[in-house]
């Protein structure tokens, strides 16, 4: 007897219909894809920041069509199907989690909790991956089209745990320590640069951009934390 189609079996099916039958769906690429899919990630952070649940769940829906879509692009062009995104992410979650799972996927009869120690596993579980094949990548393996913003606070992250010359070349002033104590004085304090950087004519994003690639450029990779979005 089959089994029931569930939902997400439905709208595999709905996605590669459009593929076949809908001319401008048919037309999408990879490349074209990429605007989409950055807007729509922007839009689910919004439906967060609203504290909006419809909304997240109408925004996290448009991401997963994103993903249908790549994922059916790719197999069309015969280089991996949506199973084989699946397993791979299935597996790597498996690997590099053993603070929860062991070598062969069980669940540990004893579960780590302590923080520290997970980072400590899962730095592991990365390295491991990294073994016999060394390789340096720029922004220590980070997408460079971040925000520079979030590409320097991931940056200062992953150098500082790696115990990089380059993080220890940014220590904060005491003036600053006393002046940002909080969220609130944080947002002043960004705001006032900002403002700063107004009245200088400079651009604030393409400044802490360039000072990124001048400081950090060519680096070797840090492992990022579980605690990171990017963690997965």
């Amino acid at each position: 007897m089959p089994s029931e189609t569930t939902s997400m079996d439905h709208l595999i099916q709905t996605v590669r219909t459009l593929r076949e039958n809908c001319a401008w769906t048919r037309a999408l690429t990879h490349e074209s894809l990429r605007t989409y899919l950055i807007e729509e990630c922007y839009e689910v952070l919004d439906a967060i920041g609203a504290v909006d649940a419809p909304a997240l769940k109408e925004e996290l829906g448009d991401v997963l069509f994103q993903i249908l879509l790549h994922a059916l692009i790719a197999e069309e062009q015969e280089n991996f199907t949506l199973e084989e995104v699946a397993a791979t992410l299935d597996a790597k979650l498996l690997r590099r989690n053993r603070h929860v799972f062991d070598a062969a996927g069980r669940i540990r009869e004893c579960i780590i909790t302590d923080v520290d120690e997970i980072i400590r596993v899962w730095d592991a579980a990365k390295q491991a991956e990294r073994e016999g094949a060394p390789q340096e990548r720029r922004n220590a393996g980070l997408p460079a089209g971040l925000p520079a913003l979030t590409l320097a606070q991931k940056l200062l992250d992953r150098h500082t745990r790696a115990d990089s010359r380059a993080a220890g070349e940014h220590r904060i002033s005491a003036a600053v320590r006393d002046r940002v104590v909080d969220a609130d004085s944080l947002a002043a304090e960004l705001m006032a640069l900002t403002a700063r950087a107004e009245e200088l004519g400079l651009d604030a994003e393409s400044v802490l951009r360039d000072r990124l690639q001048h400081s950090y450029g060519a680096k070797p990779d840090a492992t990022s934390s579980p605690e990171s979005g990017s963690k997965r």
